[in-house]
């Protein structure tokens, strides 16, 4: 059976997270296969299902900027989202897609890739469920099943506000935010970085389309909302809207913070206390090693030069005990640096708990 495509164009934030849900809950027996694009008119924040809203979002500075914060039914983390993405939202019969997890995400990623290369970029698929360019994010992807139907959701970025996204993060310190939006520009793409000008929207379109097509083997025809869908819309809109399901998740306090930027890469501020003293490790890794690391707190460290060194030192360190432990003992002999109070195993302890 052909699939229905409808392109839903330019529409609120909230509603362009409520069609998916609405066309999944309004899905019977008979229902289409779907596929929905959309583009948000106005920016937000978006957090997944099972977060904690307060936690993971500064809300006092959306509130006062005017921007929405909305949960969505789908996991992942939070996203901030404005006109520069085109979102793709699949609304599938659960026969109509593959079983594993693993192959329908390879499934709905295919046509993003195919798209991407059409116009002279080379993305490739980033296990579980990521498309990368030459190491950087430019597509991730969400699924859940929902109502009676299977969704899987992604988007293509024509250009992103890494700047904004830090600054609506709920973040410990200064330090951490600052990692945190390098590390957003150095790990994640999007048309505009990659062509150095974003290509026509509605070009975009009809090749996702044509694409989308010849995935699936199926003809992709233009189709419109009906009236049971539009009413759960409406429905949806008026619950996502409220402060009972934003703030459903409420998690006990965590010792830290950690951020996924993208798969493999993590941002965390982890605490300990040794001795009296109080040391902080900012870090970002990359998988199964240190990529960035600095250090604060109460701690002694003679001389205090050094402690730039160590940091550096740790560059690259695989975040397993051995490993550590000869970096740190070689960097303190060879540099003749002290950190009265604060042993060896004091600052792998702080290391190990980014461990994933």
């Amino acid at each position: 059976m052909p699939i229905r495509l409808i392109d839903a164009g330019r529409v609120s934030g909230l509603r362009s997270q409520t069609i998916y849900h609405a066309l999944a809950y309004a899905m019977s027996p008979g229902s289409p296969d779907t596929v929905v694009l959309s583009r948000p008119d106005n920016p937000y924040v978006c957090v997944g299902f099972h977060q904690d809203a307060d936690r993971e979002v500064d809300l006092d500075y959306c509130r006062k900027l005017g921007i929405p914060v909305i949960r969505r039914e789908t996991g992942g983390g939070t996203v901030f989202i404005d006109d520069d993405q085109l979102f793709v939202q699949w609304i599938f019969q659960p026969e109509n897609l593959p079983r594993k997890v693993d192959t329908r995400f390879q499934l709905f990623v295919q046509p993003l890739i195919d798209t991407y290369q059409f116009f002279g970029i080379q993305a490739y698929p980033y296990p579980p469920n990521d498309v990368h360019v030459k190491g950087k994010k430019i597509v991730g992807t969400g699924a859940a099943a929902i109502g009676n139907a299977e969704v899987v959701t992604g988007n293509f970025l024509f250009d992103f506000n890494g700047e904004r996204m830090a600054r609506i993060l709920q973040a410990p310190n200064s330090a951490f935010r600052e990692l945190f939006r390098q590390s957003l520009d150095q790990y994640l793409t999007t048309f505009k970085k990659e062509l150095g000008d974003a290509p026509d929207l509605e070009r975009v379109k009809e090749v996702y389309a044509e694409k989308c097509a010849a995935t699936l083997k199926r003809e992709c025809i233009p189709g419109d909302f009906t009236e049971t869908e539009m009413e759960w819309m409406e429905k949806l809109d008026r619950k996502f809207s409220t402060d009972k399901w934003l703030f459903q998740h409420r998690l006990p306090p965590e010792e830290g913070r950690t951020v996924k930027v993208h798969a493999g890469v993590y941002i965390g501020e982890i605490e300990h206390s040794a001795n009296g003293h109080s040391l902080n490790a900012t870090i970002r890794t990359r998988g199964p090693a240190i990529d960035q690391v600095s250090f604060s707190g109460d701690f002694p460290f003679h001389p205090k030069s050094k402690l730039n060194g160590l940091e550096r030192a740790l560059h690259n360190v695989p975040l397993e005990a051995e490993s550590l432990r000869e970096t740190l003992e070689a960097f303190f002999e060879l540099h003749g640096a002290e950190s009265p109070g604060i042993e060896i195993d004091d600052w792998m302890t702080i290391l190990l708990k980014m461990k994933k």
